[in-house]
């Protein structure tokens, strides 16, 4: 790791101090150094000391009234030095040799040593003082990986997937559609150091720090920096939290772009971890999987290896029941092993309070108001009428004191744009202001632009507010038109969906495979004896067997089939060895008995000899496709092609089709080529009924393991389960039958923002409005 010194020749006593304090690091070959005194004689001071200042991994400025008078501090070379800083490339720490007024500098918002802010030549003891610096120097060289291996191949395209789905998702369709119609806003910031613990309390006495302002234009990405890479971001309901997450999220992504070594950031919503309340590590795996498309087994190496830089939204959002127990396993997978993982995470101020479990970061920051300037900004920022709007916040303390949070703001903006009037009921107290708004907000956005065209106000309103609860109820804050559960439905309904699931399990299965079954049956039927009536003989016994036993089977999988409860989609099936012996022992069974009906019936019509062989035919066949259908484990795409809305439940359904049709035109051609071989001899109605008994009977139990294995296997299953919720729902009146259209509408007027195939509400307190109002309802 190269070190440069950056300093005034006033100071060339204290840079010699200090670099003998850091020899043991250059010894070991941890550390090379660099000052001017470096630079050969007769050549180019500047070009060498822009060759050193680009190849630099930490610059040290050794900050004096000299050095900021110096060439060094007032050339071009400091700007690209804080550039590359701000992107991650150069670790710059300043160092305060002498007194002076660094604090209204360039790098100001830099963390400084020592930390006390005392400078090195007035100290009162020197020595340990310069000791200081060079031990907290040391600890953050050798803290950094000791391998720069390169990835392979297949690391660097898992990682390249998964950063453009991040900024795909999060970037392109959030933060920038998002800032489409408003103007952004430098939010003040301020340094939040209560309730925050301190790893070294016990062994040093900890200063009284209060809360203290940065200095203007200091952004998210520097106190970042100064962090450590660990923050926890505070701040009221509609300050602009997850805003400045993004914020934060695009510098990240660039920085992971442009070094493969850096940690892939990924934002994860705590809402979700109350369902299952898992380790938080097993939790990022899963959210990588649903929310990433990730694979498991990848997903895992990536978490394990700590390569994921877990940016962690909505803490505010978990259930308040296991609020505490998810603080706890943050704090546990942050302090896991040997390493201190760190991490960043967004809470309201007021729920972050009441936590009696300490999160280990080392920075807090809090997000204030606007103050009257920035809201006086902002409004003549946007294009369009605002005077009735600005007379009116001049008019009411309260409306005027709402527009200073930021998401306030853009909501008074886009409901009363243009408008001539602002009417807003006046709520019973001052907390109803923010839900009065929200209320007025829906209204307008469903009035102005262009007539709704999937529903009247009224109807779209109560899907919104329908839409809204579901969310609500289950912490859920993202939304995939694929994560439609029954659960949506009422309570009263929910029974009533099984049963008809039952139903269109054997009504799907009997009259859409019976035909292809009858067909194939009776083509292979026909072409043994080469005769029309031989031909139509099997194409009639084959299109009743494959009606009858296919509703048969249909019917039994639906009374069995145990995730009827939970609709999984499988846009592609994986092979799973373990999955392949369960398969393959279910093949084997049943094969053993129809194996031994066909045996007997083979025995019947054409001798024992027949029976054997066909008992061994019907056993192989039965056991192979166990094995081969068995072995398929359903999951989703590790990448998505595109970021259609329901986009996986289509495709599940697509595969689950053609599987099914593939398998059943083997079991045709099989039972066509069985009974043209064994079944000559059928010459009276005895032996045509005990054939047709036994073999219908035996059709249906081999239709219905097909339609369990491959039907849930494939995902076909799981189309039928989505599209019968969505007709239930839209009998009810609860959603629209045309979901997506409807989504999309709301999105076009700025209730809903599309994140890839997801949808997600402009902000958790207009979800929480509407869910009110469809309990008050």
């Amino acid at each position: 790791m190269k070190l440069v010194y950056s300093s005034a020749p006033a100071d060339y006593t204290f840079r010699e101090q200090l670099s003998v304090r850091l020899n043991l690091l250059v010894q070991r070959g941890l550390l090379t150094e660099w000052h001017e005194q470096h630079i050969p004689p007769g050549a180019d001071r500047g070009s060498e000391r822009h060759n050193a200042w680009q190849s630099a991994d930490i610059l040290l400025l050794l900050l004096s009234a000299d050095y900021f008078a110096s060439d060094d501090y007032q050339s071009n070379e400091m700007q690209l030095a804080l550039k590359r800083h701000q992107l991650g490339q150069l670790l710059i720490i300043p160092l305060l040799i002498r007194p002076c007024d660094w604090k209204s500098t360039t790098i100001a918002h830099l963390q400084c040593l020592p930390r006390d802010e005392v400078p090195v030549a007035t100290s009162a003891n020197r020595d340990a003082t310069l000791l200081s610096i060079a031990q907290e120097i040391q600890q953050r060289i050798v803290s950094q990986p000791a391998s720069t291996k390169p990835l392979s191949s297949d690391q660097l395209t898992t990682r390249q997937r998964l950063l453009k789905r991040v900024r795909t998702i999060w970037i392109e369709g959030l933060l920038e559609q998002s800032l489409q119609h408003a103007t952004w806003v430098d939010l003040h910031l301020q340094k939040q150091p209560y309730g925050l613990e301190n790893p070294w309390r016990l062994m040093v006495q900890e200063l009284d720090r209060g809360p203290r302002p940065l200095p203007p234009g200091t952004n998210i990405i520097q106190v970042f920096d100064e962090a450590d890479e660990e923050l926890l971001i505070l701040g009221e309901p509609g300050s602009g939290k997850t805003t400045l997450l993004l914020y934060l999220t695009r510098t990240l992504l660039d920085r992971a772009e442009a070094d493969e070594h850096r940690r892939i950031p990924v934002i994860f919503n705590l809402s979700s971890w109350t369902r299952q309340r898992l380790p938080l590590s097993e939790w990022l795996i899963e959210e990588l999987k649903i929310r990433y498309q990730v694979p498991g087994k990848i997903g895992r190496a990536l978490v394990e290896a700590n390569e994921i830089f877990p940016l962690l939204d909505g803490l505010d959002e978990v259930a308040e029941s296991a609020r505490e127990a998810c603080v706890q396993a943050i704090v546990s997978y942050a302090q896991r092993e040997q390493d201190h993982i760190s991490l960043i995470i967004c809470c309201r101020t007021e729920e972050y309070q009441a936590i009696s479990v300490q999160l280990p970061l080392q920075y807090a920051i809090i997000l204030l108001p606007f103050s009257d300037e920035q809201v006086e900004a902002y409004l003549s920022s946007v294009s369009g009428q605002l005077e009735t709007l600005r007379q009116v916040l001049r008019e009411d303390k309260d409306l005027f004191e709402l527009a200073h949070r930021p998401l306030m703001l853009s909501i008074f903006a886009r409901a009363y744009h243009g408008e001539t009037s602002v009417e807003l009921s006046t709520p019973a107290t001052h907390e109803g202001y923010p839900r009065a708004l929200f209320k007025q907000y829906v209204k307008h956005m469903l009035k102005r632009r262009t007539q709704l065209q999937h529903g009247t106000e009224e109807q779209v309103h109560r899907w919104l507010s329908y839409f809204a609860t579901q969310l609500h109820d289950q912490q859920q804050t993202i939304f995939a038109v694929e994560e439609l559960q029954p659960t949506w439905l009422p309570e009263k309904y929910r029974s009533r969906y099984r049963w008809c699931m039952i139903l269109t399990y054997g009504l799907a299965f009997g009259l859409l495979f019976g035909p292809v079954f009858g067909l194939t049956f009776g083509a292979i039927y026909g072409l043994i004896f080469q005769t029309l009536a031989r031909f139509t003989f099997g194409l009639t016994f084959g299109l009743i067997l494959g009606i009858v036993g296919g509703i048969a089977g249909g019917l039994v999988f639906g009374l069995v089939y145990k995730y009827h409860q939970v609709i999984q989609s499988a846009e592609i099936t994986v092979w799973s060895p373990a999955s392949a012996k369960k398969g393959l022992l279910v093949g084997v069974l049943g094969g053993l008995v129809f194996g031994l009906v066909g045996g007997f019936v083979g025995w019947v019509v054409a001798g024992p000899i027949a029976g054997v062989i066909l008992g061994c035919i019907v056993e192989g066949i039965m056991g192979s496709v166990g094995g081969l259908v068995g072995g398929l484990s359903p999951t989703q795409l590790p990448e998505r092609t595109s970021l259609s809305p329901n986009e996986g439940i289509w495709r599940s359904g697509r595969r689950g089709m053609i599987a099914m049709l593939f398998l059943v035109l083997v079991v045709g051609l099989a039972g066509g080529l069985m009974v043209g071989l064994f079944g000559a001899s059928i010459g009276n109605l005895i032996y045509a009924l005990v054939f047709g008994l036994v073999f219908g009977s035996g059709g249906g139990l081999i239709f219905g393991l097909f339609f369990d294995l491959v039907g849930g296997r494939t995902g076909l299953a799981a189309f039928l389960q989505h599209f019968v919720l969505r007709l239930f729902l839209w009998r009810l009146g609860l959603l629209p039958w045309d979901l997506i259209a409807f989504l999309d509408e709301a999105t076009e007027r700025l209730l809903l923002h599309k994140v890839g195939g997801s949808y997600i509400f402009v902000h958790r307190l207009l979800r929480d409005v509407l869910a009110s109002q469809n309990n008050e309802a």
